[in-house]
């Protein structure tokens, strides 16, 4: 399943990624559960067979990687800027950035005036101890210095940070992907959280997982 992390956003859900809305405000489904962490409002209403038959013509563009892991295949963190004025952030297989999924903001504004977006998705489940694979993507504003998944029991988990372009624009990208220790030991994310230079938070989003 997935879920998206954004202030008020939207979320994609295509091909085989599941994925869970953190706090969206719409969900289009192509036979995947998805959803975006996404900060910027759009009205979906008629407009998702539009948006999907955009996405398949949109050249992605891999902005970081999640290193393979634990017998788990890398992955990317892919962006496609749409001609529906979309901007949208994926995580799919490397050799198939088509083939994931994620969430969508204004082309305009892929931060949808936040400073961060994020997309949480898992194989498996529901239960955490059955989840083959999780990981969390997402885009930062260049005033982010460092990103934090706040755990369940109160720690953090670092996450690296990219630097990414977009046309013109400067952000930060980062993708990461969940220990089986810490699903085995029932450890989920609740939040995602950036911070200035000087360690000082800047934002979170809150998965809507552990409170």
């Amino acid at each position: 399943m997935s879920r998206s992390i954004h202030g008020e956003g939207n979320v994609v859900a295509r091909r085989r990624v599941r994925r869970a809305g953190i706090v969206a405000a719409a969900v289009i489904a192509s036979g995947v559960l998805v959803g975006g962490v996404v900060a910027g409002r759009i009205e979906w209403s008629d407009n998702a067979a539009r948006l999907d038959a955009a996405l398949a013509e949109a050249r992605p563009v891999q902005l970081a990687v999640i290193p393979a892991a634990e017998g788990l295949a890398g992955r990317g963190v892919f962006a496609q800027v749409t001609s529906t004025g979309h901007f949208c952030l994926s995580d799919a297989p490397l050799d198939s950035p088509r083939m994931g999924g994620g969430g969508c903001n204004s082309a305009d504004d892929p931060l949808g005036g936040a400073s961060i977006s994020a997309s949480l998705a898992y194989d498996g489940g529901p239960a955490l101890d059955a989840v083959r694979d999780a990981r969390v993507i997402g885009l930062a504003s260049t005033d982010v210095a460092s990103v934090g998944v706040l755990m369940t029991d109160g720690s953090f988990r670092s996450v690296m940070l990219r630097e990414a372009k977009v046309g013109s624009d400067e952000f930060r990208a980062f993708g990461y992907r969940f220990k089986k220790a810490d699903l085995k030991k029932g450890l989920a994310p609740t939040a995602i959280v950036a911070f200035d230079a000087g360690g000082i938070e800047i934002e979170r989003r809150t998965t809507g997982i552990g409170g």
